[in-house]
């Protein structure tokens, strides 16, 4: 199998690119597209079986979880019930944006939210008419792609449709927190730092633990 690579660089072509990347989606095929982090590869959260071909694509052990890209903040309530202040207040100041935000579901699960700040995952997204189960491009324990051409060359005969939008713009991974009671922690550092996390929330009553 070798992805099929198509560019967004032209206007006249550019939805029919998208759209052809989101039926390829809602058929169970794993697409890769630019953020503005690093590039991702996705497939439709509903479709199991497409799940299970990623995990094996990136080469990663089941047991750690992918995150899901969203369309809109809204959208957070169609996986998690409970949205806890502090991360209401993180989604205010960061959604859309190089953000993924872990919460704590039923039965000691977590799942992890994104909500890209890029018009390709936007219009990808919106197209699929579906979330989309997400993660970075890079086998696992290896440095994420920064432009298709990576991509190419770590995952040509891995996923379907690679969508190039050029280099990659911030060139390094989402900031990742998790939601611990009245606070959170990072979990993985990114384009986000420490301080601007500090700067949104109330230091008297919210602290950070790294």
């Amino acid at each position: 199998m070798t992805a099929e690579i198509l560019c967004l660089d032209d206007n006249d072509t550019y939805l029919e690119n998208i759209r052809t990347a989101a039926q390829a989606l809602r058929s169970g095929r794993i697409v890769a597209f630019p953020t503005e982090t690093v590039y991702g590869l996705g497939v439709c959260a509903d479709n199991e079986r497409a799940i299970d071909n990623l995990y094996r694509a990136k080469q990663r052990p089941r047991h750690k979880q992918l995150s899901i890209m969203i369309a809109e903040p809204d959208d957070v309530t169609k996986h998690v019930k409970h949205i806890p202040l502090i991360a209401g207040r993180l989604i205010s100041a960061f959604w859309p944006g190089p953000l993924t935000i872990v919460f704590d579901l039923p039965n000691n699960r977590t799942v992890g939210i994104r909500n890209s700040s890029h018009h390709v995952v936007r219009d990808l997204l919106n197209a699929a008419g579906k979330s989309i189960v997400s993660t970075s491009t890079n086998i696992s324990g290896r440095p994420p792609a920064t432009d298709a051409q990576q991509v190419i060359s770590n995952f040509s005969d891995k996923v379907d449709v690679i969508l190039d939008g050029g280099p990659a713009e911030a060139g390094k991974p989402s900031t990742v927190v998790k939601i611990v009671d009245n606070t959170f922690k990072i979990v993985r550092h990114g384009v986000i730092g420490k301080e601007r996390l500090n700067r949104c929330l109330n230091e008297d009553c919210l602290s950070i633990r790294s």
